[in-house]
């Protein structure tokens, strides 16, 4: 009986192996926020996706966007496009 329920169990899991592999590495996938205001109300998205992340205001308008740059800084961009600042992580490391 054990014998025959680890086998079906480790075909199972060889078989979903298989189907659920993707040529998307971790770490690369779409990661989706909600953002709510002070009294709860929901107040726009994010759609981050690699080192840049695009930001979305309560009707799902285009809002703007940030690129997280190799030096440590993130800079943001309005929804025309145009450079509208940078920033510095100030975290110290543990």
């Amino acid at each position: 009986m054990w014998e025959m329920f680890f086998i079906i169990s480790v075909a199972l899991i060889i078989i979903g192996s298989f189907g659920s592999s993707s040529t998307v590495r971790a770490g690369e996938r779409d990661l989706t926020r909600s953002y709510y205001n002070q009294r709860g109300s929901f107040a726009g998205s994010s759609n981050s996706h690699g080192n840049s992340i695009s930001f979305y205001d309560k009707s799902g308008k285009f809002s703007g966007s940030a690129i997280h740059n190799s030096d440590g800084t993130t800079s943001y961009y309005n929804q025309a496009g145009k450079f509208r600042g940078s920033s510095t992580n100030t975290t110290q490391p543990r």
